[in-house]
């Protein structure tokens, strides 16, 4: 791999891309993707709330936050129980 796919893996992650659209935009195989993704831990990758959008604080050394507030965390889990849809 060159160095301009090398350095467009982590701008697409933190772009939100999935490992398969990564490798379909660069033309390259999903395990590369996977493997230099797995190889190089330290680039963060942004969480979006499910349900607004919005970019989700992280903070160092605690679990991963999934929403940005209690009110969109409520409101995703009280609309996914009722309409019956797998997560």
């Amino acid at each position: 791999m060159d160095k301009s796919v090398l350095n467009a893996i982590p701008q697409l992650r933190i772009n939100g891309k999935k490992p398969t659209e990564i490798a379909a935009l660069l033309g390259i195989s999903v395990n590369t993707v996977k493997s230099h993704i797995r190889r190089h831990p330290q680039t963060s990758v942004t969480v979006y709330c499910p349900n607004c959008g919005a970019v989700v604080p992280q903070n160092p050394g605690r679990k991963t936050k999934k929403f940005c507030s209690d009110k969109c965390r409520m409101t995703w889990w009280n609309h996914t129980y009722r309409s019956g849809e797998k997560r």
